[in-house]
């Protein structure tokens, strides 16, 4: 039993009004109005709300504390979030200014001073829940919640009453009526436009449906028994593609619904992304490893073997997978949980589009520079953006494309931007053969450089190092302090315009380590740094 633990540990491991989560203040699957995924390069990350300490603290989002917010939910009615913070048992209602408890009930800690969970219905305020997990809204704004600790499904209505919509409380695995029927650990659910509820009941290794007030189990039950050691054994997931009747799976986790009502589910203990055709009644791999009817565990291995690697969908790799979203052009999000990182599954590919792979952190910037800690789920918010619950580093994360200063515009000039603000020069920034020059003196004035001439030629100076630049040579000698000297090749030679010299950006923009990026709408070069301080 010890392995089966800590698989589920790894699973789970402004004020917020009641009412305004209803489906339709939520950018949908497929609305080609809303942006869809663009240039990756422009992504950053940013943190929303909170400090990153384990903890809970309500006021100033930037000051806040959660304790493992595993799912969310976006209005865009209201601009808020609706935060599942699993293990402050509670709903936490987020913005860009404040954090505030929308739902649950401090009943007290347990000898290591975690909140206590409970299962009680009634006012929001008054309510108590166990681990509270996957989030989900109908659209008449009533938000369903996967109790994962008291193995059941809640739902928070708008005007603000809590009240359990199927399972004992027990753990259990019985079909029926849903007040009779028992869960095991179900960690998310989704809901359709006609409010169907589908539950991922996860260490039942099970997808479960609540239509009607019945509820039934729609593959499966996985029959694979492993041996830990000698004498101690396990019911563990299974691995089958096919008719839904006879698929199995391996602790699912994540659910999303596309804009044909078919459900993708996060394969947690398999490693893989599958997919539910509701109208062929069948059950397919979409990422992350082989098709077969058979899948290899290790022996004694109740989960199949995780990996990173982008590429092709059928031989990318994963790492725990859990919390999805559908894009508007019909791709997929996934908040790649034990590799730290947002994978993006479009056109049977996969690209990683945030996060240092298999590093774990707590950085923001450049989305490719950025790093998370162990993300449970992932919520597309509209205008290309997404927002993170990042479970293991106790935030919530915005990912989104950047944003030019206000003013810029496409004007026939050459625009010089660093981060947020744009460069002014009393000499604008010229273009030859595709490579953009700047006067020296942005070079010294804006981003720190000293400088000297003598004999023709320029020093520049940075930290330690000195770049000595000739006129009309692409030679570079470059002699770091206390170190060796070398020549490095500029792309171009620098050049002589009105008297004035201009040196290639690029060069010496990277030597800084900034990322240098081409905005060709805005006729703008933008140098950014890799990663932000708060």
């Amino acid at each position: 039993m010890q392995n089966r633990i800590r698989g589920a540990a790894l699973l789970l491991a402004a004020a917020v009004s009641v009412g305004t989560f209803s489906s339709n203040s939520f950018a949908a699957a497929g609305n080609a109005a809303q942006p869809s995924i663009g240039n990756m390069d422009l992504y950053e990350v940013h943190t929303l709300a909170g400090s990153g300490a384990f903890d809970r603290n309500d006021g100033s989002s930037a000051s806040s504390a959660f304790r493992e917010p595993t799912s969310l939910l976006y209005s865009a009615k209201s601009g808020s979030y609706l935060v599942a913070d699993a293990r402050n048992q509670m709903l936490r209602g987020v913005t860009a200014a404040a954090t505030t408890t929308t739902s649950g009930l401090y009943i007290g800690a347990d000898e290591y001073n975690a909140p206590l969970g409970s299962l009680l219905d009634g006012d929001a305020a008054k309510a108590a829940f166990n681990l509270p997990s996957g989030l989900a809204a109908d659209s008449d704004g009533v938000v369903y919640i996967a109790d994962t600790g008291n193995n059941s499904i809640r739902s928070l209505s708008a005007t603000g009453v809590v009240r359990t919509v199927a399972g004992t409380g027990g753990i259990g695995s019985d079909n029926g009526a849903a007040a009779n029927a028992s869960f095991y650990h179900p960690l998310d659910i989704a809901v359709n436009k006609e409010g169907v509820i589908y539950v991922a009941d996860t260490l039942n290794h099970v997808i479960r449906q609540i239509k009607d007030g019945q509820v039934t189990t729609l593959n499966a039950p996985s029959k694979r028994i492993i041996e830990y050691y000698p004498g101690a054994i396990e019911a563990v997931g299974d691995y089958a593609d096919g008719p839904l009747a006879q698929a199995k799976f391996n602790e699912p986790s994540g659910l999303a619904l596309d804009s044909s009502g078919n459900l993708y589910v996060s394969d947690t203990g398999n490693n893989r992304i599958r997919y539910i055709d509701f109208k062929t009644n069948s059950v397919t791999t979409v990422a992350g490893g082989v098709t077969s009817e058979k899948l290899n565990y290790d022996a004694g291995s109740p989960y199949s073997e995780g990996g990173f690697a982008d590429g092709a969908a059928a031989t990318a790799e994963l790492h725990a997978p859990r919390g999805l979203a559908v894009t508007p052009d019909g791709g997929l999000l996934i908040a790649d949980s034990l590799n730290h990182a947002i994978r993006y599954l479009a056109s049977g590919k996969v690209t990683t589009l945030a996060g240092t792979p298999q590093e774990e952190g707590i950085v923001d910037g450049i989305a490719r520079y950025s790093a998370f800690n162990r993300p449970t789920d992932v919520e597309w918010v509209g205008g290309g953006a997404f927002a993170v619950a990042d479970s293991g580093s106790n935030t919530v994360r915005i990912v989104a494309p950047y944003a030019s200063p206000t003013g810029v515009k496409a004007d026939g000039s050459i625009h010089l931007l660093y981060n947020s603000v744009e460069l002014n020069s009393d000499v604008t920034p010229v273009i030859q053969n595709n490579v953009t020059f700047v006067p020296v003196r942005v070079l010294t004035e804006k981003l720190g450089f000293k400088v000297q001439y003598a004999n023709g030629q320029t020093v520049l100076g940075f930290a330690g190092t000195t770049y000595t630049v000739k006129n009309g040579s692409t030679q570079v000698v470059k002699q770091v302090e206390g170190g060796s000297t070398t020549t490095v090749t500029l792309p171009k030679a620098p050049i002589i315009s009105n008297n004035r010299q201009f040196l290639p950006v690029r060069f010496f923009a990277e030597e800084l380590g900034l990322d240098v990026q081409w905005l060709s709408d805005l006729r703008a070069v933008l140098l950014r740094d890799k990663q932000f301080t708060k």
